[in-house]
């Protein structure tokens, strides 16, 4: 059965789970940089924008 105490985290922990991912995608696409993929690659291979993967490099140094 489903507890108070497990709903109430339910948030929490998928705001967790968000920013693991987020940090994961950030300093990902940082090391690809870093070892040598063109920002044009990444943006082939992600879909994201040229200024998107710039502001994701940059995260994913920071978080390094």
């Amino acid at each position: 059965m489903v507890t108070e105490a497990e709903l109430k985290a339910l948030d929490a922990n998928y705001q967790e789970a968000v920013k693991a991912a987020e940090r994961h995608r950030s300093t990902t696409i940082a090391r690809a940089i870093d070892q040598g993929w063109a920002q044009k690659d990444v943006i082939t291979a992600t879909g994201y924008s040229r200024e998107t993967v710039r502001r994701l490099a940059k995260e994913g140094r920071r978080a390094e």
